[in-house]
C-alpha cells in the first residue's frame, strides 16, 4: 500500500492531535506554522474544533462568554479609543490579549461553541450599559472569526484591525478566539477582502467568515 508522506498529508493527519491537545510541543508547531498558508488544513483544523467542541460541550452548563466578553471590551476600549468609543467606567489594558494557542486548544474550542450559544439563549442585560448580542444592531454581529497565533501580540493585533476597518465584539472566556465586526468609524467594509488581508498576516492562525453570517460590505 502506497502511504502519501508529502508535508501537507502529514500535517493532514496531525490535525486532530493538535485539536485535541494531545499533539507534542514540535507538532503543534508544525501545525501552526503550516496552517498559515494552507487554507485547505485551516478548514479542516476549524472542524475539528467544532466537533471537538460538539462532544465535550456541557448542555446544561451556563454560558460562560458574556463575562468575559465584557471584559475584554474594557480593555480593547482602553486601549484603542480610535477604533472602539471609550465605555462609560474605567478600563485596564492587560499585560497581554493572546494566551498560548496550543496549551489551550481545547478550551478555545468550547469557548467559541459557547459564544453560539450565548448569542440565542442569553437572558436580558441586567446593566443599563451593556447591550447584550442579542439587542445589538445587524453592524455590531461577529461577520469573522479569528484565532490569533501564540506569538502574536496586542500591538500587531491592533495594527492589523486597523487596516481592515473591523473591531472585537466577541471572544471566548481564555480571549484565544475572537469574533470580529466592521467598526462603526471605518468605510464600508468588504468583509471577504478583510479575511483575505487577515490570512497574510502573519500572526492569524485562522480567519474564517462566521458562521450563519452573511458577507457585509
Amino acid at each position: 500500500m502506497n502511504h502519501d508522506t508529502t508535508p501537507h498529508s502529514q500535517i493532514w493527519e496531525l490535525i486532530p492531535w493538535v485539536a485535541n491537545g494531545t499533539a507534542t510541543p514540535a507538532q503543534q508547531q508544525r501545525v501552526q506554522e503550516h496552517l498559515r498558508d494552507c487554507s485547505d488544513c485551516r478548514d479542516e483544523y476549524a472542524q475539528q474544533c467544532r466537533f471537538l467542541a460538539g462532544m465535550q460541550l456541557d448542555d446544561d452548563a451556563p454560558p460562560a462568554a458574556e463575562p468575559a466578553l465584557r471584559r475584554l471590551m474594557q480593555r480593547i476600549d482602553a486601549a484603542e479609543p480610535a477604533i472602539l468609543p471609550a465605555p462609560s467606567a474605567p478600563a485596564r489594558l492587560a499585560a497581554r490579549a493572546v494566551p498560548w494557542l496550543a496549551a489551550a486548544v481545547v478550551v478555545q474550542a468550547i469557548g467559541l461553541a459557547l459564544l453560539g450559544s450565548a448569542l440565542v439563549q442569553r437572558p436580558p442585560a441586567t446593566r443599563a450599559d451593556y447591550v447584550t448580542l442579542s439587542q445589538a444592531p445587524a453592524s455590531e454581529r461577529a461577520a469573522v472569526r479569528l484565532v490569533a497565533a501564540p506569538e502574536m501580540d496586542l500591538a500587531s493585533l491592533r495594527r492589523v484591525l486597523g487596516e481592515t476597518g473591523l473591531h472585537i465584539v466577541q471572544s471566548n472566556a481564555d480571549n484565544s478566539i475572537f469574533g470580529l465586526a466592521p467598526a462603526r468609524t471605518a468605510p464600508a467594509v468588504d468583509v471577504a477582502e478583510a479575511i483575505a488581508r487577515l490570512r497574510r498576516e502573519p500572526g492569524v492562525l485562522l480567519a474564517e467568515p462566521a458562521a450563519g453570517t452573511a458577507a457585509l460590505h
